[in-house]
């Protein structure tokens, strides 16, 4: 079974959020599983292809260029030279780069100070094309003939369409499967027509039944269309995009193909995120050693400053999207400031919502137990959610989210919205009846008066009945998100896919 995993972003080449941590870790994990289980040998055989970004360059030498191809862009031929590494971590897995300079060698992935680059949909048009060029190339040169190709949210959307409609007479293509896996639908690649020419394609694809959506030319509608399988992150997120709350204008379409939508819980890569083996914490525990969780409280307090060092300490890591709950966050910082807790909000930069940042500062600095940062520091991630004992989420959409599967795996209670996969993985403390199984606090509506409810509850609980508080902390270390089980339910999908050939 031989798998391409297309993505415009993979750990640990080139990361700004949870597609960059599965694209990167669900390969490792794929390739690992080949013996497991049923003794029976899977011979999954996968390899990566994504850009070589500017920050990729100092892991590649002249000898590794498998070759150059030439790629009709418009009016242009562009000259794309295609890298062919080992994986530093698998041996067994082939990481190809996309390298084409004027597109890819910037100081970001998509956007440079906050502010998207305006040729976006020019750079992964080239890049999902040179994708479909090098499977070509592969199977003509190598004879390496693939079975499936999984790609990733809208910037490689487009492949669907190379591969089904565009270039389907290629020998190389006439069997091959394709799924593709939405990892947030609020982002879908609408762009005006006026880039088109770009595509190099007939006229006759810009229809609703293809790439037309209002007007634009939408990538992550063709994906959706001509892919074989569509999936997304969490099952509750895979019927929640059928309806209009969740759908951004394609719930109509998403539920028309739900025969084909599945949805696979992400899972949380244990080799870098456990408390056993962080390596961005020193002081490493377990449930047994529970105690050294204090020891980086205590450092983080004296870190930042705070005056009260005997207080539970609550995070929330985050990009700075409205998506993510900020204005929850923003309208209870009176009653945040009031708790006999301390608060750190860690976020990525956005320079969209520079207006509303500053308010959020502003009302922030008010208190003495919050502190805000905003920055992209992956260690220091690492480092409050292990020093954490509680963990907010309160999005008012989250496709699956894995903040809170690894808060929950570092012993930090969450305290969620019930939306996507936040309801699939959280479950929520509803009185000492459910403390046998609950893992932290989920609330319902999507308002001020039920947030600040939920935390009340969080905080009474961890005050007043530390026993059972305790209880919540074993079951959420002892759940299972892991990885591997996303990757298996993968598997099953593809030997799906192969069976139908």
């Amino acid at each position: 079974m031989n798998i391409f995993m297309v993505s415009s972003e993979a750990y640990p080449f080139s990361k700004t959020g949870g597609l960059g941590d599965i694209a990167g870790s669900l390969p490792l994990e794929l390739s690992s599983i080949n013996t497991m289980n049923t003794g029976k040998t899977l011979n999954i055989n996968v390899s990566l292809i994504i850009p070589l970004y500017k920050q990729n360059y100092k892991l590649i030498n002249k000898k590794d260029i498998l070759t150059t191809l030439e790629i009709e862009h418009g009016k242009n031929i562009i000259k794309v030279d295609i890298v062919r590494i080992k994986h530093p971590n698998n041996d067994d897995i082939n990481v190809y780069f996309i390298k084409e300079d004027n597109s890819f060698k910037r100081n970001g992935i998509y956007s440079e100070n906050g502010i998207d680059y305006n040729d976006n949909a020019s750079r992964f048009i080239l890049f999902s094309k040179a994708a479909v060029k090098l499977i070509i190339y592969l199977y003509e040169k190598e004879n390496f003939k693939l079975d499936i190709v999984h790609i990733h949210d809208w910037q490689t959307a487009l492949i669907a369409l190379y591969i089904k409609e565009v270039f389907n007479g290629e020998e190389a293509l006439k069997k091959l499967k394709v799924i593709f896996t939405i990892h947030n639908l609020a982002y879908q690649g609408n762009f005006s027509v006026d880039i088109y020419g770009l595509l190099n394609v007939s006229w006759k694809f810009f229809v609703h039944s293809r790439l037309e959506f209002y007007g634009n030319v939408s990538f992550i509608k063709s994906g959706i269309i001509l892919s074989d399988i569509v999936t997304t992150v969490s099952p509750s997120y895979a019927k929640e995009i059928q309806g209009e709350e969740f759908g951004c204008g394609l719930n109509n379409l998403l539920s028309d193909l739900s025969s084909k939508l599945y949805g696979i819980l992400n899972g949380g890569h244990d080799k870098d995120w456990d408390p056993k083996t962080d390596k961005y914490i020193k002081n490493n525990y377990d449930i047994n050693t529970f105690s050294k969780k204090k020891i980086i409280r205590n450092s983080l307090y004296k870190e930042f400053g705070f005056v009260n060092k005997s207080c539970p300490l609550v995070t929330m890591i985050s990009r700075f999207d409205p998506q993510k709950g900020l204005d929850l966050i923003y309208q209870s910082f009176f009653e945040i400031s009031t708790y006999n807790a301390n608060f750190i909000f860690l976020f990525s930069k956005n320079n969209y919502f520079k207006d509303f940042e500053e308010d959020f500062i502003d009302r922030a600095v008010r208190a003495k137990n919050i502190k805000v940062l905003f920055t992209f520091d992956e260690s220091l991630a690492h480092r409050l959610t292990a020093g954490s004992d509680m963990y907010l989420m309160p999005s008012r959409f989250e496709p699956c989210g894995l903040n809170q599967i690894y808060s929950m795996k570092y012993g930090s209670i969450p305290i969620v919205h019930s939306v996507g996969g936040l309801k699939d993985t959280v479950i929520n403390y509803n009185g000492i009846k459910t403390a046998n199984k609950a893992t932290g606090f989920v609330f319902n509506e999507y308002c001020i008066k039920s947030f600040v409810h939920t935390m009340d509850l969080a905080f009474d609980l961890y005050y007043n009945k530390k026993d059972i508080w305790d209880k919540l902390v074993a079951n959420a270390m002892s759940k299972d998100y892991s990885l591997h089980k996303c990757a298996l339910e993968y598997t099953k999908l593809y030997k799906k896919l192969l069976s139908n050939k």
